[in-house]
């Protein structure tokens, strides 16, 4: 089953500008169907919860005619473009978009891990505290996962203990959703169809969605409208990055594997506006 349109994911990690970005399609892009994770369309899978896991254990017999059903739902838009602002999308389809998705495209939203951590942290104590229905599913045996996360089963969690704070097991899962982000990019020679956005400074900048615009070619309106969503967490403030949350990365990064280690140290991330901030703590953490 191959999709017909030029499709257009998000390669991203939760909490890093998805849902402005899904706004600013709906806002501004004319001829495509743009979408943010649709819970509330039939027929296109949000991709959360159980195809998470089963993508985890590479369960394929019950994942692929997930995937397959959401490409039919692609193609039956009938849409020169198809966006979807869903960071999903690298926890359930990275290992199947090569062979399933046809003529994609792709925004690679980066934005400061330590703040993805704290911020996906506090979203979740948020979501917690409200005792909102369906936050949790029942995996295949039978234990119960947060729906919008990785399974903590993933390769890199098994370099560390089960004692890992919940700031540290989303600061893995940001490292495994670049590692596979950069995986699918370099293992389908897709680097010229990847637009990076460095969140921090330039997401919110209209220069900067203007040439993502053009590197598409997407159809849009002869003005921008900027007045976008900010999926800000209810009663929460600003994120405030502690010494402890620093320290705890720094144990993080003492046990990380080689590769992802390399990541961080590589290209887009050396170019980003947070990276000699993260390096520091890196090097530092070398020195204890």
């Amino acid at each position: 089953m191959r999709c017909t349109q030029h499709v257009l994911f998000t390669l991203a990690s939760g909490r890093s500008g998805t849902s402005y970005l899904a706004d600013f399609f709906v806002k501004n892009i004319t001829q495509c169907y743009s979408t943010h994770e649709p819970y509330f369309t039939p027929g296109n899978p949000t991709l959360f919860g159980k195809p998470i896991e089963w993508n985890t254990w590479h369960n394929d017999s019950a994942l692929l005619p997930v995937l397959e059903r959401k490409c039919r739902f692609i193609a039956s838009c009938k849409q020169p473009f198809y966006f979807e602002s869903n960071h999903a999308f690298l926890k359930a389809f990275n290992r199947h978009a090569g062979t399933l998705l046809h003529n994609p495209g792709f925004v690679h939203l980066v934005r400061n891990p330590l703040q993805v951590a704290k911020s996906e942290c506090v979203r979740e104590q948020a979501i917690r505290k409200m005792h909102l229905p369906f936050v949790d599913y029942k995996s295949d045996t039978s234990e119960r996962l947060f729906r919008w996360a990785l399974t903590g089963y993933e390769a890199l969690f098994q370099h560390y203990p089960a004692t890992l704070s919940r700031f540290q097991f989303y600061m893995l899962q940001w490292l495994e959703i670049e590692h596979r982000a950069m995986q699918l990019i370099r293992d389908n020679h897709w680097q010229d169809r990847v637009f990076f956005i460095d969140v921090d400074v330039n997401l919110k900048q209209e220069a900067v969605l203007k040439n993502m615009v053009n590197f598409f070619d997407l159809p849009h309106q002869p003005v921008f409208n900027l007045n976008l969503r900010h999926n800000k967490t209810p009663f929460i403030g600003p994120i405030i990055i502690t010494a402890q949350d620093k320290q705890e990365f720094q144990a993080i990064v003492r046990d990380l594997p080689d590769s992802y280690r390399q990541l961080l140290q590589g290209k887009p991330y050396r170019n980003c506006s947070w990276f000699i901030e993260v390096n520091r703590l890196i090097s530092n953490c070398h020195r204890i």
